[in-house]
């Protein structure tokens, strides 16, 4: 195994660790009574994330020793589903700028159950409508949540 080589998990921790500064420095800007849940989700994400991290490292070293049976198996068969799931997810959140919740949930849902084969039409839609009743009856109606 080639000495420079680091296993893809530190690079995936420290993309969070990344991503989490950003969260924090978003969160700076919130009132105060409102950033207790955000802090404290940031704060225990990253405690989670130094564990992933302690142990990436030791995965490098041990996979970087002669007699690792470590391996470092990234490539497009095995990233593929996963990315295209976020491409869906991130489609999924530039929708609601353009729409309501019921929307874009509805358009979410419909994809991805055809992405995983669900080939049932009957399926699908009693999924979806039972999804945007409960939704609806939860949030908007009992909570008073505005998501129309």
């Amino acid at each position: 195994m080639n000495s420079k080589s680091i296993h893809q998990d530190v690079y995936i921790s420290a993309a969070l660790f990344m991503i989490l500064a950003l969260l924090f420095t978003i969160t700076l800007k919130l009132p105060e009574s409102s950033s207790i849940f955000p802090y404290m989700l940031i704060g225990g994400i990253g405690i989670l994330n130094m564990f992933v991290m302690v142990k990436a490292i030791s995965k490098t070293k041990a996979m970087r020793s002669s007699e690792s049976n470590v391996t470092n198996p990234i490539n497009w068969e095995s990233i593929k589903i996963p990315l295209l799931i976020f491409l869906m997810t991130v489609v999924y959140i530039v929708l609601f700028r353009f729409t309501n919740f019921f929307v874009s949930s509805t358009i979410f849902l419909i994809t991805l159950m055809k992405f995983y084969k669900v080939t049932s039409w009957k399926v699908i839609l009693l999924t979806t409508v039972v999804f945007d009743i409960v939704i609806y009856v939860g949030f908007v109606r009992f909570l008073n949540v505005p998501l129309i």
